[in-house]
């Protein structure tokens, strides 16, 4: 049988014990990190900054 392999999703990772352990060591929550991954998501829809545009 052959399995292939499936990128994990940020809510698996977020429900993952060991990541929730190491995050919280970092000092992080859960709340923030899909904060920041709006954030991120709200930018990318908005395109690239002018800086970042190609001549």
């Amino acid at each position: 049988m052959t399995r292939t392999f499936t990128e994990p999703t940020l809510n698996d990772l977020l429900a993952d014990p060991v990541v929730h352990l190491v995050m919280k060591a970092d000092g992080l929550s859960r709340a923030l990190v899909r904060e920041w991954m709006e954030t991120i998501r709200q930018a990318r829809a908005k395109g690239p900054r002018p800086s970042e545009r190609r001549a």
